[in-house]
């Protein structure tokens, strides 16, 4: 081949080279945003997964109290001495008591719905952004391998003269 064929085989050897390495380098940004992600999601699965749990929890304590109610208004009617009015209003205040309670754990749970509402629809958002993403990462690949197998179809296994290589080397390199 001509130094000048020689020249052009080497610049585009040097771009294939340069289009490779940024493929390499987006390829493994976006996998370290995809990992992000995945460990984002099983975060938020487990606080999802707490968050279910306290509510299984607030609606059996909830469903005991009100089958507790209507025994407690039945023994409202029928309390007629001192001693059982004082057991009354004992277990009443009590009853009260895990009622307020109820109230309290429902409002926390209720306060913290919200934020992992947020956090589920950013890390969604985030998801939407990693598909959208991968599509266009995959997309540099095709266009990569075309211009390689060019290069190799245009240039590989051509005969050159070593001297005409080094001289374009130091072109090359000196920036001409």
């Amino acid at each position: 081949m001509t130094i000048d064929e020689l020249r052009t085989c080497l610049k585009l050897n040097a771009a294939n080279e340069a289009a490779a390495a940024a493929i390499l380098q987006t390829q493994q940004a976006f996998k370290a945003d995809e990992t992000a992600v995945k460990a984002e999601q099983v975060e938020v699965n487990k606080a999802g997964d707490a968050l279910r749990a306290k509510s299984a929890a607030i609606v059996a304590e909830r469903d005991v109290l009100n089958a507790a109610v209507p025994g407690m208004n039945a023994r409202a009617v029928n309390v007629k001495t001192d001693e059982e009015k004082a057991a009354y209003e004992a277990d009443r205040a009590k009853l009260v008591e895990r009622s307020q309670a109820l109230q309290r754990a429902t409002d926390a749970y209720n306060a913290e719905q919200q934020p992992l509402r947020d956090r589920v629809d950013a890390l969604n958002v985030r998801i939407a952004a990693i598909n959208q993403r991968a599509n266009t990462v995959n997309d540099l690949v095709g266009p990569h391998q075309d211009q390689v197998a060019a290069w190799r179809e245009q240039c590989g296994n051509r005969r050159f003269r070593e001297e005409d290589e080094v001289v374009v080397k130091k072109e090359l390199a000196a920036g001409k």
